[in-house]
Order: C-alpha cells, then sequence, then structure tokens
C-alpha cells in the first residue's frame, strides 16, 4: 500500500476512497478537535469561553450592531443561552443592547469601546495562534481545504440549512 507523503501513516488513497459516513465521522471528529484547540488558545484568565470569544471576535468582524440569533445561530446557542452569555459580557463592559433602528422591540448588540479593545489586546492574538494550525499547510492546500469546504456549505444551502457566507464576503 502506498503512504501519502505528508504522513506516512496514511494511505495515498484515502481520499479517493472515502466513503460519506467516513467523511462525516471526520468532520464530527474535527470539530470536536478544533474546539479544543481554539480552548487551548484563548486566554482563561478573563473567564473566556469558546463561545464568549467567538461572540466577541464574531462581534468585531460586524460594521454594525447584530441580532442575537444571528450571533447565536453559528455558536448552536438557545436564544436562552445567547440571553446569559449577552447578559456576562453587558455586566462586564464588553459589550451594549441597541435598539433596531427600524423595530424598537427588537434589541441588537454592538461591542463597546472597551469590548473592541479586549478583542484587540487579548482575542486577536488569542485568534492568530488558534489559526497557526494551518500554517502546516501549503498556501495550495489551503485554497484547496478552503475551496471543499466552501462546496460543502454550498450543497448544505442546497439542501436548506442556512449557512452563513463564506469568508470575506460578510
Amino acid at each position: 500500500m502506498s503512504r501519502s507523503p505528508g504522513n506516512p501513516d496514511t494511505p495515498a488513497t484515502a481520499s479517493a476512497t472515502a466513503t460519506s459516513h467516513q467523511l462525516l465521522a471526520g468532520f464530527a471528529g474535527l470539530r470536536k478537535g478544533l474546539r479544543q484547540w481554539m480552548q487551548t488558545n484563548i486566554p482563561t484568565d478573563a473567564g473566556m469561553t469558546v463561545p464568549r470569544a467567538t461572540l466577541l471576535m464574531g462581534l468585531m468582524l460586524k460594521t454594525e450592531p447584530a441580532g442575537m440569533g444571528e450571533l447565536g445561530e453559528p455558536l448552536g446557542m438557545s436564544p436562552r443561552n445567547m440571553t446569559v452569555l449577552v447578559d456576562g459580557l453587558e455586566k462586564e463592559g464588553l459589550v451594549r443592547r441597541v435598539v433596531h433602528p427600524s423595530d424598537r422591540r427588537v434589541k441588537l448588540v454592538e461591542l463597546t469601546p472597551a469590548g473592541r479593545q479586549f478583542v484587540e489586546l487579548h482575542l486577536g492574538p488569542s485568534h492568530d495562534a488558534t489559526a497557526s494550525l494551518f500554517d502546516d499547510f501549503t498556501a495550495e492546500e489551503r485554497g484547496e481545504l478552503l475551496r471543499l469546504l466552501m462546496k460543502t456549505a454550498d450543497a448544505l444551502r442546497a439542501r436548506g440549512v442556512d449557512m452563513p457566507p463564506p469568508p470575506g464576503q460578510n
């Protein structure tokens, strides 16, 4: 059996013979591993967790305040859990709720200046450290992985799953 050049323990034909069930299991395991990797790079001295950091980083990328449903969806969090999460971050002065410009019943969430500073000082380096996982890939491999991830997201969208826009298209 031939082995792949990057890892002598991986059959070179693994990608050509992978079944849909193997890929699904691989993604499930990868999700768990990525979450653990993210957790190891989050500054825990500030009581940071993956959901808190993800919410703050997500808000940093937004140009306008966002609804809690929009923010909670990628985290897989219920509205109740999102309320608790936002309450805690609001108490710490990192986020604030603002009224929706056209529907006063809807509350949006945005970073405060202190929240923006916290993200820049603490979560930016954490995000960079987490992303360093992909430094092990060549530029070509990163491009191919991104292409395949986008193709997977497109397949989910085609099946009616509400997916966030591709990276860089927010």
